[in-house]
């Protein structure tokens, strides 16, 4: 992340970005600056002593405590007159400037322009083959030379700068009084403004409360104005919100400008200027954040500005409409230090030999890097470019995961896929305070593109200073802006040392808030400093094309190729709008898709070699590590009936010999499979192979492919469960049932078979023949119905049924028919298939029901006596929804299966023959269970109320007796319409109405209630 480029560039570059952009907008590889001096750049410094690690500290112990940590909040209000110079008191003699008399600024573009000449915001993005590659000249040979123009070059972002005179990263420092100064009139303009405010303020309150006390005149007067406002004839002096006086403050590292999130499109720019050491520096535009990052945040700002130490700070903020944005806080941080700052050993090192494989890749080991301070923006050419490979990386599948369930997750990290990860400063060793992280919800399940950053902050820091730096950073993400962690996954500081960003990157590609509107299957890599300004020490570049080989190896990303990236979100500094997919790198700077100029010109102009070398790693990588992972086609994992074998399928994997079949088992009634460790088992030379089970064994499967012997990470393959052996002791059958040649045989009610020692089972699958008609099955778990089978002649042979957690398990015929049980097999979670797959056809209970819902018995009961098929399509019965009068009639008319014919004239206005409860109204209204409404019609769709629903089985009923003369609820007169139903109800327990003794008669009725209110009526019948 950067200083974000000024809003008028960036309305500039979006003007000419429209010109291009088409459905699919393609970027050129880098989004390359003119091409810097690199001689004239300066080298950052890495020399110190610092950087050696205390021999005093062990290897992998984390941070001491951090001491000295401290935070400043300032309110901000509009702007202050004292920050403004004194100018004549003749207004009327001044006229106002031309914009083309505009001094130049030292050490930037000229604004002047001639007939000939295009103004930077109507000149068009410039092609990129008119951008030297600085590596290798000829555009032809680069990915960039084919791709479209989106992104403008440093001329046109230098040139909008200087006629806005805002410094930014990479000008030169101004004497005092040498900047271009605004007219007088501006300056009066801004006065008058600033003398509104202040009136308005003092009018409302008395005096702004908030803001900071004026600072001492002799100490921080000198420069006070110095460019605040300069050229400012360019700009509209309505949009100045914000101008304050030079601040003392604590001292600190990090600051930072916020503001309430529902002013998120207010804020157009925010400049923000330190001193540090005595000096002050140029003003800073910073890069603005609105939201994006972070949906669950109520605060917005810009990115942190990191200082080497300030104790002074001077802001200015401009808005759509000049008005100071609700919420407007300066956010100061000192994040304290630790004993163990810059001495502790990096830990999470290599699986592989990384030196070694550096080595073989043409590059210079760690410590040659470490030693050589190179000054040039980009290392040699004779490093040359790597070729493109096709690979599978590791971590798809990492050793022991196990994707057979939603629910999996990685046990451990494959080392393969770790063969050139570099060593990492953990969280817990820079100082992380877990206590602030929130969780971001899902992360990303893939990555397909690496962010460059810079920090755009100090380069004069120590090492034990960039400790100091990140938990700033940390701190100003996760509190300061709300968004729960920091930003980055990866930072890299100047000594090459590689810290760990957002909690979990190490493991996975966890998303970030580092690139707006990308931050989906993206990461980022900072760089620590400021690289628009100075070249990247040859040490943190090395360190930045190790954590993105390192990732490219492990997550099958082409470090020369390019991606399509979908925009999510419309991010302020995103160059899209929500939904544009574009064509990037995967390798990028953060200028590429947002706009800014991170990573700063000089590490941008390097990314092409880096692409190369990283490129290179990742090759050697793959040749002298171990083979990759092998990928699966569609139906990989494929079940014979009765389920006692599997015929597994895998793609082959380039440069494997072999490929080594692992598995692990558990027997009828043993422990968890998880618990279990992976046994080597046969190798093959093709693709496929048979597996098979012994009865009443749940296996898992996984390949892996050899190369030279040397085993490549391993793919889960799946898992299932072989039936039970009729002849396992765990399995009993009786009460009827007789042993046939083809298993087991029932004929007659109450015939059952129980299992044994079946804690682990969650899924009971059953193979069974039935002679004719259709062979009702209760399943029991534990002495509990858990459902229902529902076997047909000529129907399905397998059938499934979840039966949830518990002990035995017992199957019992409900009916006289004639079924004969092939095999029965109980398997755990995580099976691949239930063979045939056809367990929706067979389960009698819907899915929406299980065992624990207070309506289970009800509602199955109804599905088993035909009264409710649910839903079509998903097999549900809804039992919270309310149920229409029509419904409700149709339950009762299948409940009582009269023998009745429908009326052919129509019952009803609003009931056609042709409705679907045509006969079921009919009979309604001929036994005079219902009457319909006055008008003559029935309300089909209506919700029946459970006061009507009450009289409408109490009609069905037509019980015997007298209605009560009291009432029989709170609610429910005597002389109710619905009194003798409810009362009838309660006395033959159907209902017990409330808990506070009401009925509630008027209260739309559930299908649920039904279920359980026709139950009871016919278990008491």
């Amino acid at each position: 992340m950067s200083r974000t480029l000024h809003p008028v560039l960036k309305a500039g570059a979006a003007a000419a970005l429209a010109l291009t952009i088409t459905a699919t907008t393609v970027l050129p590889a880098t989004a390359m600056p003119v091409v810097p001096d690199t001689t004239a750049a300066s080298a950052v410094t890495t020399a110190t002593s610092e950087n050696t690690a205390d021999p005093a500290v062990e290897s992998g112990e984390v941070a001491s405590e951090v001491k000295g940590a401290e935070e400043q909040s300032i309110a901000l209000g509009g702007i202050d007159p004292e920050a403004l110079p004194e100018v004549p008191d003749t207004p009327e003699s001044t006229p106002a400037p031309d914009v083309t008399d505009a001094p130049e600024s030292p050490g930037l573009e000229s604004t002047e322009t001639s007939d000939s000449t295009q103004t930077p915001d109507s000149t068009p993005a410039p092609s990129v083959t008119d951008a030297p590659d600085l590596a290798e000249p000829s555009a032809s040979s680069t990915p960039e030379a084919s791709e479209a123009v989106t992104e403008p070059e440093a001329s046109l972002m230098s040139a909008t700068l200087s006629t806005l005179s805002t410094p930014v990263s990479g000008t030169t420092s101004q004497a005092t009084g040498s900047e271009s100064q605004p007219s007088d009139v501006v300056i009066r303009e801004l006065r008058a403004k600033a003398d509104g405010s202040a009136a308005a303020t003092d009018t409302a309150s008395g005096t702004a409360a908030d803001a900071p006390a004026a600072p001492e005149a002799e100490e921080l007067t000198d420069s006070v104005f110095n460019g605040a406002i300069s050229s400012t004839q360019e700009v509209e002096v309505e949009r100045i919100a914000t101008l304050t006086q030079p601040v003392e403050t604590m001292d600190f590292i990090v600051a930072g400008v916020t503001w309430d999130i529902t002013e998120a499109d207010q804020v157009t720019e925010v400049s923000l200027r330190v001193r540090e050491a005595g000096e002050w520096t140029d003003w800073n535009s910073m890069e603005i954040h609105d939201g994006d990052e972070a949906p669950h945040a109520d605060r917005v700002g810009t990115e942190p500005l990191i200082s080497s130490g300030g104790d002074a700070i001077q802001v200015r903020v401009t808005t759509a409409d000049g008005e100071v944005p609700a919420g407007l806080e300066l956010e100061l941080i000192d994040p304290g230090t630790a004993e163990t700052d810059g001495k502790l050993e990096a830990a999470s090192a290599a699986s592989g030999d990384l030196a070694e494989i550096e080595q073989q890749a043409g590059l210079a080991s760690e410590a040659s890097a470490q030693s050589a301070q190179v000054a040039a923006a980009v290392p040699a050419a004779s490093l040359g470019t790597g070729h493109a490979a096709t690979f599978v990386p590791a971590v798809h599948e990492q050793q022991g995961l196990i994707t057979g369930t939603a629910q999996a997750t990685a046990t451990a990290t494959n080392t393969s896929a770790d063969a050139i990860k570099p060593k990492i400063i953990t969280r817990a060793q820079w100082g992380a305070d877990e206590s602030k992280v929130k969780d971001w919800g899902t992360p990303s399940t893939d990555l397909q593109a690496m962010y460059v950053h810079h920090t755009a902050g100090s380069n004069n820091y120590s090492a034990s200073g960039a400790y100091a730096q990140i938990r700033g950073i940390f701190q100003y993400h996760a509190v300061s802006l709300n968004w729960g962690d920091i930003g980055y996954q990866f930072l890299v500081d100047k000594y090459g040392n590689i810290f760990q960003g957002r909690r979990g990157s190490i493991e996975k590609p966890v998303q970030g808030a580092q690139a707006g509107g990308f931050n989906t299957d993206t990461i980022g890599i900072s760089a620590m400093g400021d690289y628009d300004i100075a070249s990247a020490p040859a040490p943190m570049v090395r360190a930045i094309e190790k954590v993105l080989a390192w990732q490219a190896y492990r997550y099958d990303v082409n470090p020369t190729a390019n991606v399509t990236l979908t925009q999510r979100g419309n991010a302020a500094s995103a160059r899209w709008s929500d939904g544009k997919r574009v064509s990037v790198p995967t390798i990028l700077g953060h200028k590429v898709t947002n706009t800014t100029a991170c990573p700063g010109r000089y590490l941008d102009a390097q990314l092409p070699t880096i692409r190369r070398n990283v490129d290179r790693l990742v090759d050697a990588a793959k040749v002298n590590v171990k083979p990759g992972t092998p990928t699966l086609p569609s139906n990989h994992y494929r079940l014979s009936s009765p389920g006692t074998q599997a015929t597994a399928y895998w793609n082959a994997v380039s440069g494997a010999d072999q490929y080594q079949i692992m598995y692990r088992a558990v027997p009828q009634g043993g422990g968890a499979i998880s618990n279990q460790a992976w046994i080597a088992g046969k190798t093959v030379t093709g693709t496929s192979t048979l597996l098979s089970n012994t009865p009443g064994e749940t296996a898992q499967y996984a390949v892996r492919a050899l190369r030279g012997g040397v085993a490549g990470a391993q793919r889960y393959l799946g898992q299932h469960t072989a039936p039970l052996s009729w002849s396992d002791a765990d399995i009993f059958y009786g009460n009827g049932t007789t042993r046939v040649s083809a298993g087991v045989q029932a004929d007659a009610t109450g015939e059952a078979i129980r299992i044994e020692n079946a804690g682990q089972a969650d899924r009971v699958v059953v193979t069974a023949q039935v002679a004719s008609g259709t062979a009702n099955i209760r399943v029991e778990r534990g002495g509990k119905r858990a459902g229902r089978l529902q076997i047909r002649a000529g129907g399905p042979t397998v059938c499934a049924i979840n039966v949830g957690q518990g002990s035995n398990i017992r199957l019992e015929l409900e009916n006289n028919a004639t079924v004969t049980y092939t095999s029965v097999a109980l398997t755990r979670s995580g099976q691949t298939q239930d063979l045939a797959m056809t367990a929706s056809r067979c389960d009698a209970t819907f899915s929406d029901i299980d065992t624990d819902n207070a309506a289970f018995q009800a509602v199955d009961w109804m599905k088993w006596s035909g009264i409710s098929n649910g839903y079509v399509g998903d097999n549900t019965y809804r039992a919270g929804r309310s149920i229409s009068r029509g419904e409700s009639v149709a339950f009762l008319y299948r409940y009582m299966d009269p023998n009745h014919t429908p009326a052919s004239k129509q019952p009803f206005k609003d009931v056609v023959k042709s409705h679907s409860f045509y006969g079921a109204i009919s009979w309604a209204k001929d036994s005079k269970v219902a009457l319909g409404h006055a008008g003559g019609e029935f309300g089909v769709y209506e919700n029946v109320t459970r006061g009507e629903f009450a009289s409408f089985l109490y009609r069905t009923a037509k019980p015997k007796g007298t209605t009560p003369k009291v009432k029989s609820f709170k609610d429910v007169p005597v002389g109710s319409t619905h009194h003798a139903a409810i009362a009838w109800m309660k006395d033959a327990g159907l209902t017990t109405g409330y808990t506070d003794g009401s009925f509630r008669q008027h209260q739309s009725i559930t299908r649920g209630e039904v279920a359980r209110i026709l139950y009871r009526f016919d278990q008491g019948r």
